[in-house]
Order: structure tokens, then C-alpha cells, then sequence
């Protein structure tokens, strides 16, 4: 599943579409550097939600409680016409935390009643939950006009394992936005999706078995950068600074300074991430460095814009920092 020139991007916009500095206020977009003046990756269809079998709008007039109580009709599914996955429109129709395996068993009784018409729920993977998401929105970090009711704030629950600890998995925390392992035996959120979407898997033996095998090589040392044959991103070799850390407007400084290349986006920085692998969660032969964890995207904090989006390659974990610290390091990317 290589990419070649004109294809669509293997990861989606983050949703940024204004730019800010590092106290957080508005500025002008022009010549900032950010994610909302290139905003790259998959553009959001609009709408981007859409009722399946049935008109949301039309149900609108409905008492949230009554939308939550009802468990039939395929007007209670919502299609993210983004990725081609569908949800369950009631975000708590699993309506209290519960532990991996009773997650997993809650699913199975789903589809065992062909629960709102199908048995084919599952428990979303770490990519397809972050791509739900809106990293530019936060209380809830889901998109403007979404269409889902009974938000529980807190995180929730994907299907994938945590490489840098036993028995830990990923889950995406819905206020904010941040993504992290915990214990499969903490009680979070579930909320399942059935379909199949366009992202890729997140590790090399998920893509295989997906019939979406990752390229081998993946990544490619060449005149322009280091290729990363996967999402045809070319990016400027080792992590910056050599010493010490940076902060964020360092960070688009130095960016800013280097001809033809940019501060990647926190979806540009995730689409690297080896779920499979970590210390750090990085394919074999990639070019950044053994010991590369936090790192700056161009990407602001929907929660507060004081902060803007970070990728720790230790774990994978998609967090945020302080922009005035001078707390990350940072990479350089570009398209082929």
C-alpha cells in the first residue's frame, strides 16, 4: 500500500483550521508555519456526518433521553463519511465503564442480538477513534455539528495492545483529545464501530492481515530527505535540536528557516507511529534516532491553543505541552 504521487493522503486533516501563538491568542494564519495555513491530510467531507437509513435532522426534536433508551433503527447510526465508518449515534449505549474484557464481552452481546440491525460491532482500533476525533476541539474533542448524543467525556476504549507495557491498551481520552495506554483492567468507555475505513492499519502485522501490507522498505534514504514510502512524506533525517530541547515557536523558527520544509501536523507525526514496537514506537530502518520520544507538531490545542499537540515516540502516545517550555525536540517534514 505504498504511496505514489496524487493519491490522497493516508491520514486525515486534524481539523485546525485557525493559528495561534504561544500564549494562545489568534493570529493571522499567513507565513505562520502552522497547521491551520497548510492544513494537510484528507479533507473533511462536508457534511461530514450522515444519518444512516434515516434523516438526523429529523430526529432532532427527540429528548436526548428518549434517543438514549431507544435501541432499534437504522436512523440511531451515523456514517463519518470521512473514514467510511459507522457508530452508534447514543455515545453511551455501553452506559458505564467497564474493564477490557467486559468491553469486549459487552460487543459480543451486541452482535449476538444484531444489535440496531448488524452484528458486526467491534471495539474501534487506536487510529480509527483518534480520527473521530477533532484534535482543534475540545468539551467535546469531537467536530463542529456532530450528530452524537450522551457524550461521556472520559476515555474510551480501543482495541489495540500497548507495546510499551503487558496487558495495557491504547484509549482516546473524548474532552480533549489526548490518546494513551492504560491497564486493561481500569474501566473506561466503549463506544464500537463497524466498517472497514481507508486509514492504515497501525501496525505491520495488522496491515498483512488486512490485505494492506505495509512497504518493505518502508522508509528510503534519498536526495530530497528520508522517503517514507508508506504516506509520501519526505522528512530531514534526525530530530532537532542535536542538544537540548526547543520550544514550540522555536520550533516553527527554525521550520521557518529551512526552505521547502515544515513542522509536521500531530497527524503527519502519528501516521509514523508502530503500534507494534516501542522505546521508541518506530518501524525498523527509520532514520530519527533510538532515544526520539516528545516531539512538537504545528498542530494548537483544542482544549487550550497555549499548547499545541505532541507525539511521544517512546510509547506512541499523542499528548499536548506548554508551548513556552523548551521541553521537545522536533522533525521536519515535507510531501514528496
Amino acid at each position: 500500500m505504498a504511496a505514489t504521487a496524487g493519491e490522497p493522503p493516508v491520514y486525515p486533516w486534524s481539523g485546525q483550521e485557525d493559528c495561534f501563538d504561544s500564549a494562545g491568542r489568534a493570529v493571522p494564519c499567513a507565513g505562520t508555519g502552522q497547521d491551520g495555513a497548510f492544513r494537510p491530510g484528507r479533507p473533511w467531507p462536508a457534511p461530514r456526518f450522515e444519518s444512516v437509513g434515516g434523516s438526523l435532522a429529523a430526529r432532532d426534536h427527540l429528548a436526548q433521553s428518549e434517543i438514549a433508551q431507544s435501541q432499534t433503527g437504522l436512523d440511531r447510526l451515523v456514517l463519518d463519511r470521512l473514514t467510511g465508518l459507522t457508530w452508534p449515534r447514543d455515545a453511551s449505549a455501553a452506559p458505564w465503564p467497564m474493564t477490557l474484557e467486559e468491553a469486549r464481552a459487552w460487543v459480543a452481546e451486541r452482535n449476538a442480538q444484531s444489535w440496531l440491525g448488524h452484528a458486526d460491532w467491534r471495539l474501534p482500533a487506536r487510529r480509527e477513534l483518534l480520527a473521530l476525533v477533532s484534535l482543534a476541539h475540545a468539551r467535546p474533542a469531537l467536530p463542529r455539528g456532530h450528530p452524537f448524543v450522551n457524550i461521556f467525556q472520559h476515555w474510551h476504549w480501543t482495541s489495540t495492545p500497548a507495546a510499551s507495557a503487558p496487558g495495557h491498551f491504547w484509549r482516546v481520552h473524548l474532552e480533549g483529545g489526548r490518546m494513551f495506554p492504560g491497564p486493561g483492567d481500569a474501566r473506561h468507555m466503549v463506544l464500537p464501530v463497524r466498517g472497514m475505513s481507508w486509514l492504515p492499519p497501525e501496525t505491520p502485522g495488522l496491515a498483512a492481515l488486512a490485505g494492506r501490507p505495509w512497504p518493505e522498505p518502508r522508509f528510503e534514504q534519498a536526495e530530497e530527505g528520508v522517503l517514507d514510502h508508506l504516506t509520501g512524506l519526505a522528512w530531514l533525517g534526525a530530530e532537532q535540536p542535536q542538544r537540548g530541547e526547543a520550544t514550540w515557536a522555536e520550533a516553527l523558527e527554525s521550520a521557518g528557516n529551512t526552505p521547502g520544509w515544515r513542522l509536521p501536523t500531530i497527524w503527519e507525526l502519528e501516521s509514523l507511529v508502530d503500534a507494534s514496537r516501542a522505546w521508541p514506537a518506530l518501524a525498523p530502518g527509520h532514520p530519527f534516532g533510538q532515544e526520539l520520544d516528545g516531539v512538537w507538531s504545528s498542530t494548537s490545542s483544542g482544549y487550550d491553543p497555549a499548547w499545541a499537540w505532541v507525539l511521544y515516540f517512546g510509547k506512541g502516545a499523542v499528548g499536548v505541552g506548554h508551548k513556552p517550555g523548551r521541553h521537545f525536540k522536533f522533525l521536519l517534514t515535507r510531501e514528496r
